[in-house]
C-alpha cells in the first residue's frame, strides 16, 4: 500500500505529478520508469498467456521472447527480441482493442475471455455459451455493439430463432447470454445501455417446444432393463457391459461410473464422490477425474453413499473378473479407465439393436428412482442416494406413466 495513504495523506493526484514535473523534482528516467511499470501492470491485468523466452535449435528464434494473443477469434504467436518489447507490443495491442469500437461478436468473445481467465468458468461452460451465441445471424454478430437495438434483437428472435422451436430452457439461456454481453459492455464502457434488458422470457415462451416427454420416453421399463441385462451378460467380458449392469443397480451417472475406484467400494456402501469430465481446451479430447460429482461442483460435501445389495455384489464380482488390473473398477486390459463417451456409445448401440427409443444412461437413474419408490423410500432418502435435491427428485425423477397404471388399478380393487 502507498505510504502516504497508510499515513493518512491523500493519494497522489495527476495535479501532484504535474507539479513535480514543473518543479524539476522528477528526473526523466524516473518518470519513464513509472510509466513503464504502469504499462506492465495494465498488460498483466489483461493478458493471461505465459510470456517465455525461447530456447531453440533454430538460431533465428533462440533467445527470443514469445507469447500469444487472441485476434479475430484466432490464437496468434507474438515474437520479440526482448521481454520489454513484448510488453510494449501487448500494451499497444490491448489499448487499441480497448479504444476501438467493437462488434457484438467481439464483445461476446471478450466476455468469454473474462469468464475463463478471471471468473474461472470451465471450458465446457465457455463452449456451451458459444454454441448458443452461434445461433445469431452474421449480420447481427457484425453489428457494432453500440448500434444493436432492442428492435434488432426482437426481429431476430421472431424471424430466426423462435421458428427453430427451442425448448424453454434454451430460450432462457439465450436471453441470459444476450443480456450478459450488454451488461459486460456497459461495465467496460463499450456501450451505454442494455437493449436486451426488457426482452422477457414470457414474451416468447408460447413459441417454444412445450411438449413434454412421456415417462416411458425418459425411463427404461422393467422389460427394457431385463433385455439390456440379458444383452450385457452376453458380453460380460466387456467392461462397458458391466458398467451398464452397475448403473441399473445404483443409478450412477456416466461420469461417476468411469471415475469409480476400488477404494470407493466399502463394506456396506459405494462411496460416490468423483466424476470423469472431458476437457477440449488443449485442442484435443482429454478425460480426467475431478473430486466432486455433478451436484457438488459449487458446494462439495463429501459425495454420497449408495447401499450395496445382493444384485450389486454380483455386478462387482463381474468387475473383479475383468482382464487387467487397475485402481478403477471399470478399466481396459491396460488398466486405463473406460471413458464415459465410450460407455455411452456402447449403451446407445445396444439400445438401437434392441429397438428402444430411449438410449441414454440417465434413463437408468430414473428407473432406479422408480424402484426406490416401490420399496417405500421417501423423496428425501431417494435424493440422498441419487445425489440431487429433493425438489429435483419430485419434479424430474418421480414419474407415473401408463406402464404403472395396471398395477395401480389392481391395488385399487
Amino acid at each position: 500500500m502507498n505510504n502516504s495513504i497508510k499515513n493518512g495523506a491523500s493519494p497522489l493526484q495527476l495535479s501532484d505529478l504535474m507539479l513535480l514535473l514543473q518543479c524539476g523534482d522528477l528526473e526523466n528516467a524516473m518518470v519513464a520508469d513509472m510509466i513503464t511499470r504502469a504499462k506492465e501492470a495494465y498488460v498483466r491485468a489483461r493478458h493471461s498467456q505465459a510470456i517465455t523466452q525461447m530456447h531453440s535449435s533454430n538460431k533465428h528464434k533462440d533467445g527470443l521472447w514469445k507469447t500469444y494473443v487472441l485476434k479475430n477469434g484466432k490464437r496468434k504467436e507474438v515474437l520479440r527480441k526482448t521481454k520489454d518489447e513484448i510488453f510494449v507490443f501487448l500494451y499497444d495491442f490491448y489499448k487499441a482493442e480497448e479504444d476501438a469500437s467493437v462488434t457484438f461478436e467481439e464483445a461476446f468473445n471478450r466476455l468469454m475471455r473474462k469468464k475463463e481467465d478471471q471468473l474461472g468458468r470451465s471450458h465446457s461452460t465457455i463452449l456451451d455459451d458459444s454454441r448458443y451465441f452461434s445461433y445469431l445471424s452474421k449480420k447481427l454478430k457484425n453489428t457494432m455493439l453500440t448500434d444493436v437495438t432492442e428492435e434488432d434483437l426482437r426481429i431476430w428472435l421472431v424471424k430466426s430463432y423462435m421458428p427453430t422451436k427451442p425448448k424453454e430452457a434454451a430460450l432462457r439461456k439465450m436471453l441470459q447470454i444476450l443480456k450478459q454481453v450488454f451488461s459486460y459492455g456497459i461495465s467496460q464502457k463499450l456501450c451505454s445501455y442494455n437493449p436486451a434488458q426488457y426482452i422477457l422470457f414470457d414474451d416468447y415462451v408460447k413459441g417454444c417446444d412445450l411438449q413434454k416427454k412421456q415417462a416411458e420416453e425418459r425411463e427404461f421399463s422393467e422389460a427394457e432393463c431385463a433385455a439390456l441385462r440379458r444383452d450385457a451378460l452376453k458380453h460380460i467380458s466387456n467392461p462397458r457391459s458391466v458398467m451398464r449392469l452397475f448403473a441399473m443397480e445404483t443409478g450412477l451417472r456416466a461420469g461417476e461410473l468411469s471415475a469409480l475406484q476400488w477404494s470407493d467400494v466399502l463394506d456396506d456402501f459405494v462411496h460416490v464422490h468423483r466424476q470423469q469430465i472431458l476437457d477440449k481446451s488443449s485442442g484435443h479430447q482429454q478425460f480426467f477425474d475431478v473430486p466432486y460429482t455433478k451436484d457438488e461442483r459449487k458446494h462439495p460435501h463429501g459425495g454420497r453413499y449408495v447401499p450395496r445389495t445382493e444384485k450389486l455384489d454380483e455386478v462387482l464380482e463381474y468387475a473383479k473378473a475383468l482382464s487387467g488390473s487397475s485402481k478403477y473398477v471399470f478399466h481396459d486390459i491396460d488398466g486405463k479407465p473406460i471413458t464415459k463417451d465410450s460407455y455411452m456409445q456402447n449403451l446407445r448401440r445396444a439400445c438401437e439393436k434392441l429397438g428402444f427409443d430411449t438410449k441414454n444412461n440417465h434413463a437408468f437413474r430414473i428407473a432406479f428412482n422408480s424402484t426406490l419408490i416401490e420399496k417405500g423410500l421417501s423423496s428425501a432418502d431417494r435424493a440422498l442416494i441419487l445425489g440431487h435435491a429433493v425438489q429435483t427428485n419430485e419434479h424430474h425423477y418421480s414419474v407415473s406413466d401408463r406402464r404403472r397404471l395396471e398395477g395401480i388399478r389392481q391395488k385399487m380393487k
